[in-house]
């Protein structure tokens, strides 16, 4: 096995806002991913998710060939600047190192099964392409998060099956997660990545028992959260040693379809 091998599928790049989130460049990412064995990451820039559209693919794809390859990176589509995004999401879609779309339903105040996500749902499907989304459970010291619980994207899931969606943060705690494991036990185009402050007691070993291996993926939340927290649950998990090649390395390449070697 190479001495890099690990896929993180969900982390972020660059500056935010008021909040203070230290190493977001891409120097400081790469040079985190030698440290930790990491051979690429799957990116989104925080600029672009809030603005929305392709505020970053031109940054993104100059990281992407700045990195050799490594940094593949997500363009984000904003429900309500719907005709701006997918124009810049298919002049994009063929270059090198674009992974697939980032949507955020409870940053943007759009709950996910509103019909303004159909045109790029309608996109995802024509191009085979995945979709990221955030999930999480209902809350009640941040309400936005209703409109991302995975039971809003069922209708999507349904209607357009050749986009894959992956729920990210596996749909948060407690109901939230229920709902994720279900929605990924029940439709074979949807997924799910732990990334995120999701820190509960054999969380790996639950997923596995769970739900199909093949449909786990690593994602660490970088730099809101360091890469290390979930490695190492991953690593420690008692499950075997097949199913974390799985979930660190081998699923990112065939969700994402990232053409890489196994």
């Amino acid at each position: 096995m190479e001495d890099k091998f690990v896929i993180d599928a969900h982390l972020h790049i660059g500056p935010l806002g008021a909040f203070f989130l230290p190493q977001t460049e891409p120097d400081d990412l790469v040079h985190l991913m030698d440290r930790l064995g990491m051979s690429h990451a799957i990116c989104m820039d925080h600029l672009s998710i809030m603005e929305g559209c392709g505020a970053g693919l031109d940054n993104h794809r100059e990281r992407f060939e700045r990195s050799k390859g490594r940094v593949y990176y997500l363009g984000v589509f904003h429900p309500l600047r719907a005709s701006a995004c997918l124009a810049a999401l298919d002049r994009a879609r063929d270059w090198p190192g674009f992974a697939g779309i980032k949507i955020h339903p409870a940053m943007h105040r759009v709950q996910a099964d509103d019909r303004s996500y159909e045109p790029v749902w309608a996109f995802a499907h024509q191009y085979h392409l995945t979709i990221l989304t955030h999930s999480w459970s209902v809350s009640d010291y941040n309400p936005v998060q209703r409109l991302a619980t995975p039971d809003w994207f069922e209708a999507y899931v349904n209607s357009f099956p050749h986009a894959r969606l992956v729920l990210g943060h596996a749909g948060g705690r407690g109901n939230g997660r229920g709902q994720a494991i279900r929605m990924v036990n029940e439709h074979p185009n949807v997924y799910l990545d732990f990334a995120g402050d999701i820190f509960c007691h054999r969380l790996i070993e639950q997923l596995v028992q769970r739900v199909p291996v093949e449909k786990i993926l690593f994602g660490s939340d970088f730099p809101w959260i360091d890469p290390r927290a979930h490695l190492s649950r991953v690593l420690l998990a008692e499950v075997p040693s097949a199913a974390k090649i799985k979930i660190l390395r081998n699923n990112a390449m065939n969700i994402y379809k990232l053409g890489l070697s196994c």
